[in-house]
């Protein structure tokens, strides 16, 4: 890998009618890998490169926020209103309606894993290890205000664990208890986070149950829980889970919400190889009505308190699964809202069945709770691949889906993990925005992280999704989404896969009609504030 740094102001071109001079700056220690077609941000004691903090907007301006496969990474510019121009030959034309509103934002962000703690401990100081909590959460960094943190271990734990394994049949949970893992890997970076953003809503997600509450008495694998819907196995399993939520509040850390289980359609999968617990759409629904629900109800964890989100699983039996549970009035009035993973792929039915949950709910929310690069495929398609510039595409191709699909955000996987994906105890390696080095003495920041950092970063809490219409031209390697916020900026978001620049010209965006050039395998966010 070659090493160099970009510390000098840089210049860029936007096109309309003429060229006009941008001038930006840019500071990230540039990594590259020969295998790859981008590069990687180096953060280590030394220097670690800051992104744009606000204001994000200028009076009778637009600003602009580029990265791209070559140069840039969130570089920001500012062109006077007085400079747009019309280019009648522009390759697509947009109109815009910031009064026609559908879905607000609830956020961005990414899961406190085991794997993502174990990582930051290898770091090999503690300004380090802060330095990357605030890459995520702080004001100069990608501003998440999302955690999702799994209850006991994961398929990214070192090892298999619940918090009731050793004493079978222990139906009032005394033997309950969080495990080391929870205190050396997650509770110290959830509260490192909290102290730089007070916002951050927490989620839970559980993959298995203690071994004895299962069928197949282990935590891998096919299995269900014991006995049926009402009975002492699903009661304690709910009341498994209101114990996790005290524990955590015991250590000063609350949730914001819940998914009763991750990925539920794996535990009826025979020869699954990870921890999990299988439901069925009909054993969700009587699981939450019978047991679920009425046991946080009375914990005081109600819908006003702790948001339920179902199905937490891959995106192309989404409609099915929720119908199933919200057509229940009584299981439906526990619940607020729907949760979906991208793993099935990013075919236009999946997600138009993200817009059928709503049309036929629309008081629940839909939210992406997991998604992550480097999962499938051949075995030289697995795994970290730093400095891969299609990763960070991908990324974007489906924020923009889905939130123009009614999503309300979305969550990544892992925060960090090691340079081989890990660690993993099935050995299902994985990317992740960042990576932390062999020797720990630094880490580096992915395509993938300025990708998130794009919208995370603008898409504030309560920023709504406007109209936007294509007029004219094709959106071949194209997307596009359009918001305003809540301080009234107008928010377009587009990301260019082509390799060539795009023409786009805008209606709608303000007085007047503009036409802005977006360079090739990028993705640009633009700022504009409104003045009603």
């Amino acid at each position: 890998m070659a090493f160099k740094m970009f510390t000098k102001n840089v210049t860029f071109f936007i096109l309309c009618l003429n060229l006009i001079l941008i001038s930006g700056s840019f500071g990230c220690q540039v990594k590259r890998n020969e295998e790859t077609d981008s590069f990687v941000c180096v953060c280590n004691n030394d220097y670690c490169d800051p992104l744009p903090v606000e204001p994000f907007s200028s009076p009778q301006s637009l600003t602009i926020f580029t990265t791209d496969k070559s140069y840039y990474r969130l570089t920001k510019s500012v062109v006077p209103e007085s400079n747009l121009k019309v280019n009648q030959s522009s390759d697509i034309k947009v109109t815009l309606n910031v009064f026609d509103r559908f879905q607000s934002i609830i956020g961005f962000g990414g899961a406190f894993t085991d794997a993502a703690g174990i990582n930051i401990n290898r770091l090999t100081s503690d300004a380090l290890k802060d330095r990357l909590i605030a890459d995520y959460f702080g004001k100069d960094g990608a501003e998440y205000n999302i955690g999702r943190v799994p209850i006991g271990g994961a398929d990214f734990s070192d090892r298999i664990y619940s918090y009731d394994d050793d004493v079978v049949d222990d139906f009032e949970l005394k033997h309950f208890a969080l495990a080391p893992d929870d205190y050396d890997y997650k509770i110290p970076y959830i509260k490192k986070g909290q102290q730089i953003n007070s916002n951050i809503k927490l989620f839970a997600s559980p993959w298995a149950p203690p071994k004895w509450l299962k069928t197949s008495n282990q935590s891998e694998g096919l299995g269900i829980l014991k006995g049926e819907p009402g009975s002492i196995y699903w009661k304690t399993y709910a009341n498994y889970l209101i114990k996790f939520l005290e524990s955590y509040k015991e250590n000063a850390v609350e949730f914001w919400g819940l998914t009763p289980q991750n990925e539920p359609l794996t535990g009826l999968s025979p020869y699954y190889g990870f921890n999990t617990l299988g439901f069925s759409t009909y054993m969700m629904k009587e699981f939450i009505r019978r047991d679920l629900g009425p046991a946080l109800k009375a914990a005081g964890y109600g819908p006003d308190k702790l948001k339920l989100m179902i199905y937490d699983h891959n995106n192309d039996e989404v409609y099915s699964f929720a119908r199933g549970v919200l057509a229940d009035a009584e299981a439906a009035s526990y619940v607020s809202g729907v949760a979906y993973h991208w793993y099935a792929g990013p075919s236009a039915e999946n997600y138009d069945d993200l817009k059928k949950v709503h049309d036929k709910f629309p008081d629940y929310f839909l939210l992406s709770t997991e998604a992550c690069e480097g999962w499938n495929g051949p075995k030289s398609n697995r795994g970290v691949k730093l400095g891969n510039w299609t990763r960070a595409e991908t990324y974007a191709y489906d924020v923009i889906e889905g939130l123009n699909h009614w999503s309300t955000g979305w969550v990544d996987w892992n925060l960090v993990l090691d340079t081989t994906g890990g660690p993993n105890w099935v050995k299902n390696i994985v990317d992740a925005p960042i990576i932390v080095s062999d020797d720990g003495t630094e880490y580096y920041k992915q395509p993938m992280f300025y990708s998130l950092a794009h919208f995370s970063k603008f898409l504030k809490p309560g920023s709504q999704r406007i109209y936007h219409q294509i007029d004219e031209g094709r959106m071949d390697g194209v997307k596009m989404t359009t918001f305003v916020t809540p301080t009234n900026d107008l928010v377009i978001i587009v990301v260019n896969t082509n390799p060539d620049s795009v023409k786009i010209t805008f209606n709608g965006a303000g007085a007047s009609k503009f036409t802005l050039d977006f360079g090739p395998s990028s993705i640009q966010t633009i700022v504009k504030p409104l003045s009603f």
